[in-house]
């Protein structure tokens, strides 16, 4: 990475440093604190090592998912930020490019924070763990429990986490620039005029003319994305039934990981992910197109 795309990285975190850090830190503080309040029951059908994995992911998922939601909402107001704060003259005059000043926002806000919130669910969720085993079934419980065999099984699930929001950013990538494309160049008409502009053109499409086409696709990004996450779920549930079976737990959940991140992968020869990506490289250049007549 060049200093010059470092340096715009640095712009996102000093402008939104206090954002993300009440983003990321503030649900889980919360979590914790809900620990003292009220009372808390296992599932009697599950183990106390897969409660105490549930309790790690559900952590991390629910902090991705506010995360993720709350980058999404900022992006479409980003493409527009410097034609508004008026400042569009002074970073036009820096040495970096038109398409550095635009990647640099979207990797900030659409990859690297939902990594971060990834890491940050993961601390917390352990946290969050060892709170509930303790309030379930006291500081017996806690001490009983095989820590290092949680630590085992949940650490390749967050690396496939981990992958699964790249890829999952690569599936979407060729929406989410539509949005800024119109939010660009139409300001905040811009996401209504494309929910309009795709659901009545796939409305017509379809009753009119018997072509789903636009469902069709829409549905196939959809379909993308979550394999991007979560390639085969009916082994993951297998994976996580058969807890008690043994004692390789953390080989059988690194090979599932491993697995699922292939099978992620080998999605991404589909037309539709390599279709999406040159959509998103056409809506990448109008981005890029605006930003040069911003003066």
């Amino acid at each position: 990475m060049n200093h010059r795309f470092s340096t715009l990285l640095l712009r996102e975190w000093m402008q939104h440093k206090r954002g993300w850090l009440v983003t990321l830190l503030l649900p889980p503080t919360i979590f914790l604190a809900l620990l003292f309040i009220g009372s808390a029951e296992g599932n009697p059908d599950t183990s106390a090592l897969g409660m105490a994995l549930i309790f790690v992911m559900a952590t991390v998922g629910t902090l991705l998912a506010i995360t993720w939601l709350s980058a999404m909402l900022q992006l479409p107001g980003l493409v527009r930020r410097d034609q508004q704060d008026r400042s569009v003259e002074f970073w036009l005059s820096l040495p970096a490019s038109h398409s550095e000043s635009i990647a640099a926002p979207l990797l900030a806000h659409a990859v690297l924070m939902p990594l971060a919130a990834v890491l940050v669910g993961y601390g917390f969720g352990a946290l969050i763990s060892i709170g509930l085993v303790i309030k379930m079934g006291g500081w017996a419980a806690a001490a009983a429990m095989p820590w290092v065999s949680v630590l085992g099984l949940s650490l390749p699930l967050v690396l496939r986490v981990l992958f699964g929001v790249v890829l999952l950013s690569l599936w979407l990538a060729p929406l989410l620039l539509i949005v800024l494309v119109a939010s660009a160049w139409l300001k905040r008409f811009g996401l209504p005029v494309v929910v309009l502009g795709l659901g009545l053109g796939g409305l017509l499409l379809d009753k009119f003319y018997g072509l789903p086409v636009v469902w069709q696709l829409l549905q196939a990004q959809q379909d993308g994305a979550l394999k991007a996450m979560l390639a085969d779920p009916d082994r993951l549930h297998t994976q996580l039934a058969a807890l008690d079976e043994g004692s390789t737990h953390a080989f059988r959940a690194a090979a599932w990981a491993l697995q699922d991140s292939l099978s992620a992968v080998q999605q991404l020869a589909s037309p539709h992910f390599i279709g999406g990506l040159l959509v998103a490289g056409g809506c990448f250049a109008l981005l890029v197109l605006k930003r040069s007549h911003s003066v």
